[in-house]
């Protein structure tokens, strides 16, 4: 998947807050809590298998990187299918779950899959 994809994304289906990364030198976008769930449900709907993801923090409105990140390695013999329903499923699960308090806020980058197979 192009970079350009997740512009696609945000603008087709009403992702109302994310962030530049663009001030820590990353080519990409990080959203909070309830648009990254939102993200990850479209990429659900529209098969986009999720490699993995970044987590950063906003703190005092500034983007920082948190060292914290999840992925997803495809299991031998996995359908397609199964391989974009399993990658979600982690991604959703990671960012329900994910809990950090030395920061005001997660935000969190995703790692899209370049080629459909």
């Amino acid at each position: 998947m192009k970079q350009n994809d997740i512009i696609s994304i945000i603008q087709d289906n009403d992702i109302s807050e994310y962030y530049s990364l663009k001030n820590l030198g990353i080519e990409g976008y990080a959203f909070p809590y309830q648009e990254a769930l939102k993200i990850v449900q479209i990429c659900k709907h529209l098969v986009i298998p999720i490699l993995g993801g970044d987590v950063y923090s906003m703190n005092n409105s500034t983007i920082e990187n948190s060292d914290d990140n999840w992925y997803y390695d495809r299991i031998p013999n996995e359908s397609f299918y199964d391989y974009v329903q399993n990658s979600c499923n982690k991604s959703e699960s990671y960012i329900r779950t994910f809990k950090n308090h030395s920061c005001d806020r997660p935000l969190f980058s995703f790692v899209l899959e370049d080629q459909l197979e």
